[in-house]
């Protein structure tokens, strides 16, 4: 059975530092930025989205759990003014992978999402996911917007 759990304090700081080497490795590497920079850009960023931490209002952090388990993490925001989410980041572990968590979820967020007002929920996807963007588009999102860049 798959539950979702608010991360406590320390929760969200063992997350973070689970999270954001990976979310700096790449963004370093899809933006052609050097190691120090994405670092810096991406603890601004953390700063500016959870000035409360995982106490942020309208954000939500969550353990994805398979029964006591932990199988991988969920973030979004909902702005109630706007209506619409936003999915940060969702992860599941290797060892839970291909068991639907992922699906299940994406179900979660958006459910959570609508329930607090929210008339559509968006995401960010690098483009060299690709098994990411395939499970988007099975469960019926569709592309904004597509940034793209060339190396020189």
């Amino acid at each position: 059975m798959i539950t979702f759990e608010r991360m406590d304090n320390m929760q969200f700081k063992e997350y973070l530092k689970f999270m954001l080497p990976d979310y700096i490795r790449d963004t370093a590497e899809h933006y052609k930025l050097d190691q120090e920079l994405a670092t810096e850009k991406a603890q601004k960023q953390m700063e500016q989205l959870l000035p409360d931490e995982e106490q942020t209002e309208g954000q939500h952090l969550f353990h994805i759990k398979e029964g006591q388990d932990l199988a991988g993490y969920l973030w979004f925001h909902v702005s109630k003014e706007e209506k619409k989410a936003f999915l940060y980041h969702i992860y599941v572990l290797n060892a839970f992978r291909k068991r639907g968590i992922a699906q299940t979820a994406l179900r979660f967020f958006e459910n959570e999402s609508k329930d607090e007002g929210a008339d559509y929920v968006g995401l960010h996807v690098f483009g060299s996911n690709e098994n990411a963007i395939d499970l988007y588009k099975k469960l019926g999102y569709k592309q904004a917007s597509i940034s793209m860049n060339k190396v020189l």
